[in-house]
């Protein structure tokens, strides 16, 4: 059943902008995903493939993939600095050009001269991204992490990887910030 909104006038899209390929942590070619997307009736995606240096640091190239009915938006998961739990900033950026310099981020640890998240965010606003905090909850951020992001479009308040893989998956406690 679709919620009563969506039968107001009006054009609604559907997307997705938080997904993985095999060019990180993901199963499928980035091929195989946008197909199954478009197959499953979404209007646009955002492959968002971990760029970090044991992956090669990604933005994956789907614009051949593009047609009239669906579009691709190129875009990774940053990773930079730590929260205050010690662990690595997960961040979407949505919008990324292809050149987008890597950030020293080598794996999923950090290493000493490591820009810090809102550091990293604000580069990626600045080169045309939409930024969005990925998982805070499955991530462990604190308040005081989600308030110094500043550069942040958007929080992401659900992640169904995160519900399947830790019942962590809601990001709904840093909205109103």
């Amino acid at each position: 059943m679709k919620p009563s909104a969506f039968e107001n006038p009006g054009k609604f899209w559907r997307g997705n902008l938080h997904t993985h390929s095999n060019l990180s942590d993901g199963i499928l070619e980035p091929e195989e995903v946008c197909r199954r997307y478009k197959a499953e009736g979404y209007d646009f995606l955002a492959l968002t493939d971990h760029f970090i240096g044991m992956y090669d640091y990604p933005i994956v190239d789907t614009l051949p993939f593009r047609d009239e009915s669906f579009t691709t938006i190129l875009g990774a998961e940053v990773h930079s600095g730590t929260m205050e739990n010690g662990e690595l900033w997960h961040i979407l950026a949505v919008g990324l050009p292809a050149d987008f310099k890597p950030s020293n981020s080598p794996h999923f640890l950090p290493v000493e001269n490591q820009e810090s998240g809102p550091e990293l965010a604000q580069r990626c606003v600045e080169a045309g991204a939409f930024v969005a905090v990925a998982h805070p909850q499955w991530s462990g951020m604190t308040l005081n992490d989600a308030r110094s992001i500043t550069a942040a479009h958007a929080v992401e308040t659900y992640n169904h990887g995160c519900a399947n893989g830790c019942d962590r998956a809601d990001g709904f406690h840093t909205l109103d910030l």
